[in-house]
Order: C-alpha cells, then sequence, then structure tokens
C-alpha cells in the first residue's frame, strides 16, 4: 500500500492510496465525506485477484486539499477524476460510489474514458427527504453564501444492516458531517446533466439497491436505461453495498465484472 499525491487542474494536491502491483489498473472513488481508508478491504480484495488498484480521495476529502464540503463548480471534482486517471495504464478500469458515482458520470460525460465502469447506487437522485426550507435555503444562498455549510442530514443507520458499519462512520474522525449551499446546487446540476447525457463508448453497470435509503434507484436505473447500462440488483441492502450484510458477494461480482 502506498500514499500518493497529484495536482490537479487549479493545482489543488488530491491524494491517492495505491494497493498491489498487478497487471490493470481499477480506479476507487468513493461517496460523500469518505476517505480511502473506508476502501482498504475492496482494493485488498481485488489486488489480490492481479490488479493495481487506486483508491483516490477528491478535493476536500480525506488527505486531498481542498475546503471540506464544498466546491464552487462540480467541474473541480471532474478535474480531480481526470488528473489521477492520467496516472493510470491503458485499459484502466473504474469503479464508483454513491456520489462519486456522479462525479464519474459527469466526468464521462465530459470525456472520461474507462474501459469499463462499475457504479454502485450513484447519486443520479435523492431518496433522503431534505427539508423544504434547507433546500430552499441551499438554492438561495448558492451565489450570495457559497460556504454557508449545513449538516447533510445522513443517517449513519442508512449505510447498512451491520450496525458496526454505522458506528464506526460515526467514531471516524476523517468523515464529516455537512455541505455547502454552493456544493447543494453543483449537486443538482450535476444531476440534471447526467440525465441528460448521451450513451458513452465503454460497458457501464450499475450495481443498485432498491432498499437504499439515501440514493434513488428508481432515477439511477432511467439513467441506466438512457445510456445503455446493464444493472445488477441486491435486494434488501442499504446504501454501501461493498460494506452489507455479504459484501463479500457484491465485492466479488464488482471485480468479475470490471477484471473481464
Amino acid at each position: 500500500m502506498e500514499s500518493t499525491f497529484v495536482t490537479s487542474a487549479d493545482g489543488t494536491r488530491i491524494h491517492a492510496v495505491v494497493h498491489g502491483d498487478g497487471a490493470r489498473d481499477i480506479l476507487v472513488l468513493g461517496g460523500l465525506a469518505e476517505h480511502a481508508g473506508r476502501y482498504t478491504h475492496v482494493a485488498s480484495a481485488w489486488a489480490a485477484r492481479g490488479a493495481r488498484v487506486t483508491v483516490m480521495e477528491p478535493r476536500g476529502h480525506g488527505n486531498s486539499g481542498g475546503a471540506r464540503s464544498h466546491v464552487l463548480s462540480w467541474g473541480d471534482y471532474v478535474a480531480d477524476v481526470n488528473a489521477v486517471a492520467s496516472t493510470l495504464r491503458p485499459d484502466w478500469r473504474m469503479f464508483a460510489h454513491s456520489m462519486g458515482g456522479l462525479i464519474t458520470l459527469d466526468s464521462v460525460r465530459a470525456g472520461l474514458a474507462p474501459a469499463r465502469l462499475a457504479l454502485s447506487n450513484p447519486l443520479c437522485g435523492v431518496k433522503m427527504k431534505v427539508p423544504g426550507w434547507k433546500a430552499g435555503l441551499g438554492r438561495g444562498l448558492s451565489k450570495l453564501w457559497p460556504t454557508l455549510a449545513l449538516a447533510n442530514d445522513l443517517d449513519p443507520a442508512h449505510l447498512s444492516r451491520d450496525p458496526a458499519v454505522g458506528q464506526a462512520y460515526l467514531a471516524d474522525p476523517n468523515v464529516y458531517a455537512k455541505v455547502t449551499a454552493r456544493w447543494f446546487t453543483e449537486m443538482t446540476a450535476a444531476q440534471a446533466r447526467v440525465a441528460a447525457m448521451p450513451a458513452p463508448s465503454m460497458p457501464v453497470r450499475f450495481f443498485l439497491s432498491d432498499s437504499d435509503p439515501i440514493t434513488d434507484a428508481v432515477a439511477a436505473r432511467a439513467v441506466a436505461a438512457k445510456i445503455g447500462g446493464s444493472v445488477q440488483e441486491y435486494p434488501g441492502m442499504l446504501h454501501e453495498l461493498v460494506n452489507e450484510l455479504g459484501k463479500e458477494q457484491v465485492i466479488a461480482d464488482v471485480g468479475d465484472w470490471l477484471l473481464g
């Protein structure tokens, strides 16, 4: 396991952790407020199958530069992905979860070209209810006070049916619980772009659960249908498929898809 940094387009330092030294590169991008350490078990499993797995932390996450929970432009996240992807060898593949899935789909729409793409409950829509006053405040202050931070309302019990996952999330000092007004409006704009994106050149598979209380599986299925992506379902599982009860099967299934 090796820690490394790359420089994004605007000079922000982006941290990544590399696992293994196999012949095929896989890039991993997690969700909002996550960090590379939450994917060590996933990366180790795929490294054992002959991959070199790079787990990146976009700006504002983990040990990367940038303000927590904030971007002025969603394109900054896209630039971060491009910076890390530029260090990979040809025929690289990608796995992205939740917010990472939305970033990745927007990046693909803008020209990112992994050989294969796997998406875990991507943030194509929000299932959890955002209070109307908070959504209105976020939209109203996006330009006036873009850095205003509000609680993201994520319930750790919604991550997995394994209570240890939620407990570890709450106790993790590298996880944060806020987003800014500008982040909110940039996220919703990215969702609109992704909903209208054309079919990409690479095969895409969506790994979804209809029981996820955080992201909207209906919106994800609609995007999959529009872009010609295949769908693999895990009924009864919650948001973090790779941290769920039965995660070993999910990790194996995604690995089969990416390394196939």
